[in-house]
């Protein structure tokens, strides 16, 4: 069935698969984007900075919404982040998120997907971690028919415009060594391809269940 679908993040590592396993289907897609995307010219694209979403009158109605949006983070403020830039993470990572959500929900979406992070709890003593339980909590409050939350771990894929190539490969090659031994409760929190994580939440969107449904490294499958 075709339907009204709005992508926000379409530029990031998962966004842009969300959007590319979308286009093989028949749905009205939107993308809602800080940047034009000159390869998707196809496509109705909206640009804004997200700070006057309320003000855009370009769509008209809205089925469903996929959120991929989120600070760009280097690996150690993921561990600490300092004073001085947590207001505008979480202006990103909740403020935007949230009048996101509401945006959509005004314009008629029954069903949001949500990007999110592995270890999400909004009483984390981690600032990341906890801003990200904070919108999840914030996203299910809104009663939507249907929520599905994926939390994975660091995501593989291409990353574009990406300044630190290099420790970015070592982690990854270290972490994807780690993985073999992370087993039982630890297993959530090994590296998991971006592709995967955007098919399996489109695939879980897709299905005829409502409710709240959060996807983790169990559940990321080639579908």
């Amino acid at each position: 069935m075709s339907k009204n679908i709005l992508v926000v993040g379409a530029s990031g590592l998962v966004g842009s698969n969300i959007l590319e396993h979308l286009e093989n289907g028949d749905s009205k897609i939107t993308l809602l984007l800080r940047r034009r995307l000159e390869d998707k010219a196809h496509l109705k694209q909206i640009i804004t900075e997200f700070n006057n979403i309320d003000n855009l009158d370009e769509i008209q109605a809205v089925d469903e919404v996929y959120i991929a949006i989120g600070k760009k983070l280097s690996l150690f403020e993921l561990l600490y982040l300092q004073k001085s830039k947590r207001k505008e993470f979480e202006l990103v990572d909740f403020d935007y998120i949230r009048n996101i959500a509401l945006f959509a929900k005004k314009l008629g979406a029954k069903s949001l997907g949500l990007i999110s992070a592995v270890g999400a709890n909004e009483n984390s003593r981690n600032i990341y971690l906890s801003v990200k339980g904070k919108i999840e909590k914030e996203i299910i409050s809104m009663g939507f028919e249907k929520i599905v939350i994926a939390q994975p771990g660091h995501l593989l894929g291409k990353r574009e415009k990406e300044d630190s190539k290099f420790l970015i490969y070592v982690f990854e090659k270290i972490t994807n060594i780690l993985g073999y031994i992370m087993i039982g409760p630890l297993k959530k929190f090994r590296n998991i391809d971006a592709s995967l994580v955007a098919k399996t939440l489109i695939s879980k969107m897709g299905d005829n269940h409502g409710g709240i449904d959060f996807l983790n490294f169990d559940n990321f499958k080639n579908l």
